[in-house]
């Protein structure tokens, strides 16, 4: 669990918890927090220690952004291209986060334009099925997956089958999921 942009789950911990209580009970999983994912006013290298530290981990299986935020783009100078591409793992994260997406593409590693923690998984109610099923499809499946559109989404786009790459550490080829 990262915050690449801004510590945010520190001002509005409640839905950061709830997605956090829901990957675990959820999905099984075990969330791991860096230092500056709830700090507020973390500086860029200490979000770029915590993108460096997730990637690092033997333990940590994914990577998952809490929130986007438009101050990500000051991390990307400070990354260490050769670490992360040492330790590939997906990557989870949506609108500002495409710039981590796209430094990851060019660094040869999947990731999913998909749900962060305070907004998909911390939502009140119940979650998304949509965002529910497309990560456990993205973290516990393997081959072809069919994302069905979103109740009114287009459905002219293509054919809403992606093929996954036979190895998640490996950068995608034609026709199959990118960053997003």
């Amino acid at each position: 669990m990262i915050s690449p942009s801004s510590g945010l789950p520190g001002l509005l911990p409640l839905p950061h918890e709830l997605g956090l209580k829901r990957l675990r009970e959820e999905f099984g999983l075990v969330p791991v927090e860096y230092p500056a994912t709830r700090r507020m006013g973390s500086t860029p290298r200490e979000r770029a220690d915590d993108i460096h530290a997730a990637f690092a981990d033997p333990t940590v299986k994914a990577v998952i952004a809490s929130i986007g935020g438009e101050d990500q783009i000051t991390v990307l100078p400070l990354l260490d291209r050769e670490l992360i591409r040492a330790n590939p793992k997906p990557f989870f994260g949506y609108s500002d986060n495409t710039n981590l997406h796209a430094f990851l593409w060019n660094t040869g590693i999947v990731s999913y334009h998909g749900g962060t923690v305070m907004v998909e998984f911390g939502r009140p109610g119940a979650m998304a099925s949509i965002s529910a099923d497309s990560l456990r499809a993205a973290l516990f499946t393997s081959g072809e997956y069919e994302l069905k559109p979103a109740l009114g989404g287009a459905t002219s786009a293509g054919t809403g089958r992606i093929r996954r790459p036979s190895s998640r550490s490996r950068r995608p080829g034609p026709g199959t999921a990118g960053p997003g």
